[in-house]
């Protein structure tokens, strides 16, 4: 059981730090700024939310925790480009 939440919270985890530093990554801000310039795109918080709730629904785990990963990608997101 323990294991289980282990690895559901690492997956969390994980999720939230790529979307994080895929905004820090160059050639997705240009990207960005150049082709996909609209709201689900150019937000930390949206795109990480979205995403984790189409990946989570797709591996049957709980949608709800797309949320947990939109916050640790915005928190990381900030503390990364401060």
């Amino acid at each position: 059981m323990i294991d289980i939440i282990y690895n559901e919270w690492m997956l969390i985890s994980a999720l939230g730090f790529l979307f994080a530093y895929l905004f820090v990554f160059e050639p997705y801000g240009w990207l960005m700024e150049n082709v996909l310039s609209f709201k689900p795109f150019n937000c930390v918080l949206c795109l990480s939310f979205w995403s984790s709730i189409i990946i989570f629904a797709a591996l049957g785990h709980n949608p709800l925790n797309a949320i947990y990963v939109a916050i640790i990608a915005e928190l990381t997101y900030r503390k990364l480009v401060s």
